[in-house]
């Protein structure tokens, strides 16, 4: 399994502690065995003088030694606790140490040069090319977007955000000018007289509405009942109302015939003109304008249309989910496959790549000088709530190990140049 951050880090921070108590021991093993090298040669001098040599390099080593423990420790702490001036350094300027650092970030590197001629050297477009040539690579980014949107989804419709998904639906079609959303549509239909296709469907649907002999039947009784002056007593009435309605009908069949066959009639130009004022009033009359925008209010909260939004929001949210999760869906096969097709104009166009370093170099430098300043502060900020503690243990588990050595080196250096001031001495001597 591969580990999370938070352990990586963890396991990093006790690999540093572990090397860092290495080197403290060394450290301290050097002083130690100076000190008894220190306690045998001088006890065993006036037996061999060239002893003093030996006593004199391991005296140097101690106090070598002494002294860089002393300046080591004094970064980070009060040597056993005692308040000497000029210790515990790092905790004591903290403050300067943040606004130092955040000077430093904001002047060396987020420098407008300095950022452009990184990105120059990073090469962003070709690097990106080369990941996205990866087979591994564009099946990783299917899973992630397909993940993406299978969780937008579930906090779209689940039972919190749900409600508020319905809620910004309405309001967004609530929004919306129906007349003049319907106007642009009828303008759009009138261009080359589109909209004579919904004449034509009009006047099938009225032919056909008229073929039907319930239709047909209740036309007699109606036209019977207003022949008054037929006496109803010799049911002339009803066979005056079919012979009526015969010939109504086959004038109307006329009508429409000649309509359907002429693109010129009388009819279907005053249907041009029914239209197009239909259009205009939309547009001009604020009356008409104010009563569609109080039936869409309406409509829009009634608790049946909400219902309807709700039942529709859930069908679509079990079709997508259900497309979704099947691999061999034609949204999942669409989706990958247009993706796969992206990566690889990605991978394989040296205008794109070219296209990404331009607008990079191009759009860093108005960021970099607006935020620069902010970010540097921000930087400093964040050092300067740091607990002393705390900063102290990181600065020192990362350069601790170092300052060990300095320690070491010291001992070291230190014993050379005491044996060098010794021989010296015995020279002039």
């Amino acid at each position: 399994m591969t580990p999370t951050p938070l352990r990586s880090r963890a396991g990093h921070d006790l690999a540093k502690r572990a090397r860092l108590r290495s080197a403290r021991l060394l450290a301290l093993g050097l002083l130690l065995a100076a000190g008894a090298l220190y306690i045998v040669a001088t006890h065993f001098e006036s037996r061999d003088p060239a002893l003093g040599f030996l006593a004199a390099f391991s005296q140097a080593a101690m106090v070598g030694a002494l002294a860089d423990w002393f300046a080591v420790v004094a970064l980070f702490r009060r040597p056993f606790g005692i308040p000497l001036p000029h210790t515990a350094i790092i905790s004591a300027n903290k403050t300067r140490i943040a606004d130092n650092l955040g000077e430093f970030i904001q002047s060396r590197f987020l420098s407008t040069d300095k950022v452009v001629e990184g990105i120059r050297t990073f090469a962003p477009g070709r690097r990106l090319a080369r990941w996205c040539a990866r087979t591994e690579n564009v099946a990783r980014v299917q899973g992630h977007l397909q993940a993406i949107l299978l969780y937008v989804l579930q906090a779209l419709t689940d039972s919190g955000g749900s409600p508020l998904l319905k809620e910004a639906l309405l309001s967004q079609l609530d929004c919306v000018d129906a007349a003049a959303l319907t106007a642009q549509i009828l303008r759009a239909l009138a261009e080359n007289r589109r909209h004579q296709w919904l004449l034509d469907e009009a006047l099938t649907q009225l032919n056909e509405f008229l073929q039907h002999d319930d239709v047909r039947a209740e036309l007699v009784r109606t036209i019977a009942r207003h022949i008054e002056f037929i006496p109803s007593a010799l049911h002339l009435d009803e066979r005056v109302g079919r012979a009526l309605l015969q010939r109504l009908y086959e004038a109307l069949q006329t009508v429409l015939a000649d309509v359907r066959a002429d693109s010129d009639h009388v009819l279907r130009r005053r249907f041009d003109e029914v239209v197009f004022n239909i259009s205009t009033k939309l547009m001009t009359d604020d009356v008409l304008r104010e009563r569609l925008k109080t039936i869409q209010h309406e409509l829009l909260g009634h608790p049946e249309t909400q219902t309807l939004l709700s039942e529709l929001g859930c069908v679509l949210r079990d079709s997508l989910h259900e497309q979704l999760t099947d691999p061999h869906a034609p949204l999942t096969r669409h989706l990958h496959e247009g993706l796969a097709r992206l990566m690889g104009a990605l991978a394989e166009r040296a205008d794109i790549h070219a296209w990404i370093d331009t607008q990079l170099i191009t759009e860093a430098p108005p960021l970099i000088d607006k935020y620069r300043r902010t970010l540097g502060l921000f930087i400093a900020a964040q050092v300067r709530a740091w607990n002393d503690t705390f900063l102290v243990e990181q600065i020192e588990l990362n350069i601790g190990r170092d300052l060990q050595f300095i320690r070491i080196n010291g001992t070291l250096v230190g014993g050379l140049v005491g044996l060098l001031i010794y021989a010296l001495s015995q020279f002039l001597h």
